[in-house]
């Protein structure tokens, strides 16, 4: 059995949660913050946090890294199947957030049928609402910080914008008609995006959290 194939079979046999915590996704523009936010969703509450991203970045398929370098998307069934894996692993109960996956309309139908699966559904959809101009600032001080090199260059800048805009924020239409969305106002701190985050979709302080406040 093939290693794509013995993940689907890991999630078709994997037993049914008896409940399902918040199953959420973070959309939003480069440089809106998906990332903080939904570390803080996880740190803060118990989540699995599941970051494309940082799967790409930390794997060891070169091909994959040049593809981000150069501000490309990564084909469909493969960030599907890095999905898949990463989920099975998730305690589903105690909730997960996702940041990264889905950016294109073919990618909502497999995330449906990935958590319809694993007998879940989405839950909410975060969109973090920032204008170009921030997103970019934001951008390139994550450069300074993080010695990104993908982040220092203007062309993929530019070119990750297009492709949000033209593949990614069509997303916003689906999950608005859905119920799903909830649009954050991502110009403020990270801890006031957190606020108005867990305010609009309703999640009430954990014990897990008041231990670290």
């Amino acid at each position: 059995m093939d290693k794509v194939k013995s993940y689907e079979y890991f999630i078709n046999e994997r037993e049914i949660p008896d409940k399902q915590g918040e199953i959420i996704i973070i959309m939003g523009p480069p440089g809106s913050g998906k990332g903080t936010v939904s570390k803080k969703l996880a740190s803060k509450n118990g989540f699995t946090h599941i970051s494309t991203g940082e799967l790409i970045r930390n794997s060891k398929d070169e091909d994959l890294k040049k593809i981000i370098a150069k501000g490309d998307y990564i084909p469909d069934r493969i960030m599907a199947r890095m999905l898949r894996r990463e989920l099975g692993k998730a305690d589903l109960e105690s909730g997960v957030v996702i940041d990264g996956f889905p950016r294109t309309i073919k990618q909502t139908k497999m995330l449906d049928s990935i958590l319809g699966k694993l007998g879940v559904g989405l839950n909410h959809c975060i969109y973090l609402d920032l204008s170009r101009k921030k997103s970019r600032e934001r951008i390139l001080n994550r450069a300074e910080k993080e010695g990104r090199e993908d982040d220092k260059n203007p062309d993929v800048i530019n070119k990750r914008f297009d492709e949000y805009e033209n593949k990614t924020k069509p997303l916003l239409d689906k999950y608005r008609k859905s119920r799903k969305l909830v649009k954050i106002n991502a110009s403020p701190g990270s801890e006031e995006v957190y606020k108005q985050v867990i305010d609009k979709i309703g999640i009430k302080p954990t014990s897990l959290e008041k231990e670290k406040s």
